[in-house]
């Protein structure tokens, strides 16, 4: 009475996918284009992840786990960045991520009673769907506020209801947040906590709830919110992947370090590049993106409804449908690329014309020659962990399976120790991509200059220009 449940049904190590030349390639591809649009947007990449893994034959509930897993080091990464940047408030992030954790245990076993009675099809069906109602939703909201501000000429819409709340809703207690600027009820708070948590344990993705809620019930700046969330992800990610291993052994540590290795590049890419656009780009990127996932995930539907005998299809329509999956995730995947890339070439193309780069951008905290020395010895670490984990392919799920059914104190050690191998691997793997970052100076543009670009566009790089002029006649 009073101790930790057992894991009961649990995942089997024939549920974990074969991964050859291609799966790396891919995984490895994924994991920088869903970690440059983490960083972009701040909602952890999960949507594109996520499906991502199951368009190549994962389960869905490895699927979400493996991306928990992956996302918490990430996001503890990305939050440190954005805090830097001022675009994390720690308040609002720990009064989420309180009621998060909450959250994503009912989440889990949600997952585990819809696997005991459906099998992993029906976890396949369950991620889909939600995907399809959570996705177009979030996009239609982001899309009208990206009209609006365009014809308004705005940086940013600041939404209505948030302010109404803050003036009615005042049931005690109530908390000042100092970055978001706004002043709510604890009450109104913890409910999308909650809501975030759940929705993350769902199907990974607990930014579609968290950084909406926090635009349109908190009020915060897309920049603040997105960033908010890192932080959020970060707690509620570390205590859900332990549950995960503990209960149902659903991590393949295997996809979660593929996809690590280069996401953690480009998270910091997606990061800085919030600083080269005006808000609502940030919107149209995430919704653009979003659309192009729920209509890969709404073309496998069919086929795990006939699989489970709920319909019938012609065999061809189906195939046809299963054959369209991965092409689309792909050109989702593709077009991060030019969403983050493009606004931050244009910039610093044209700083480089008007000669001020060097004095626009922040400085590098290490010289080349260090970055070099810094690149070689965590390359070699790197190295070293993918070959201890790959030696034997069959070694890790038959690792994690056991540990649901080991004893409840060897369970949780070894799930603790997951969770921390996870956090030593985002560290070997964050100060490489720190050092090629910095070699390269892929770096966030200086405070002053980013307000200029917010507020007036392209054109704010003229403005900024010129006081630098007449700072230097002076």
């Amino acid at each position: 009475m009073g101790g930790f449940a057992e894991g009961g049904s649990a995942m089997t190590p024939d549920m974990f996918i074969h991964i050859g030349p291609f799966e790396v390639l891919f995984l490895l591809a994924l994991g920088f284009f869903g970690g440059m649009l983490s960083g972009f947007i701040g909602s952890g990449g999960a949507f594109v992840l996520t499906p991502g893994m199951m368009s190549i034959g994962t389960p869905g509930p490895i699927a979400v786990a493996s991306n928990m897993c992956h996302k918490f080091p990430k996001a503890m990464i990305g939050a440190y960045r954005r805090y830097k940047l001022k675009q994390l408030d720690p308040k609002l992030a720990l009064i989420m991520a309180v009621s998060a954790i909450a959250g994503v245990q009912v989440g889990i076993q949600v997952q585990k009673s819809i696997l005991e009675m459906l099998g992993p099809t029906g976890t396949n069906l369950y991620v889909s769907i939600a995907f399809l109602v959570v996705l177009p939703a979030v996009s239609l909201l982001l899309l009208r506020d990206v009209v609006k501000a365009k014809k308004m000429g705005i940086e940013d819409t600041e939404p209505q209801l948030a302010k109404k709340l803050e003036k009615k809703f005042k049931l005690p207690p109530r908390i000042r947040f100092e970055i978001a600027g706004r002043t709510q009820s604890a009450w109104l708070t913890i409910p999308l906590g909650f809501g975030t948590g759940f929705l993350a344990a769902t199907i990974a993705v607990g930014g579609f709830i968290g950084v909406p809620s926090m635009i349109y019930l908190i009020g915060a700046s897309s920049a603040v919110a997105s960033g908010t969330e890192l932080g959020v992800a970060f707690v509620m990610g570390a205590t859900g992947t332990f549950t995960w291993i503990y209960l149902l052994g659903a991590v393949d540590f295997r996809l979660t370090t593929l996809i690590l290795a280069t996401s953690l590049i480009g998270v910091q890419i997606g990061a800085v590049g919030t600083t080269y656009v005006r808000q609502y780009y940030i919107k149209m990127a995430m919704a653009t993106v979003m659309l192009l996932v729920t209509l890969s995930r709404a073309l496998a539907v069919p086929g795990y409804l006939v699989e489970l005998g709920w319909i019938e299809m012609d065999e061809g329509v189906v195939g046809l449908f299963d054959s369209l999956v991965f092409p689309i995730m792909l050109i989702a995947m593709l077009s991060v690329t030019p969403l983050v890339g493009y606004p931050m070439m244009k910039v610093r193309l044209k700083l480089k014309k008007l000669g001020l780069l060097d004095r626009a951008i922040e400085a590098s905290a290490h010289t080349g020659g260090g970055n070099i020395k810094r690149l070689v010895v965590f390359g070699l670490l790197t190295f070293a962990n993918y070959y201890w984990l790959f030696r034997d392919p069959e070694w890790w799920p038959h690792f994690i399976t056991a540990i649901p059914h080991a004893d409840p104190l060897t369970a949780i050690l070894l799930s603790i120790g997951v969770v921390l191998l996870a956090i030593y691997w985002s560290f070997i793997h964050g100060s490489f991509a720190h050092a090629f970052l910095d070699l390269v100076k892929v770096s966030a543009l200086k405070d002053d200059l980013a307000k200029s670009i917010a507020q007036s566009g392209y054109e704010g790089i003229d403005v900024w220009a010129s006081k630098i002029e007449k700072g230097a006649r002076a």
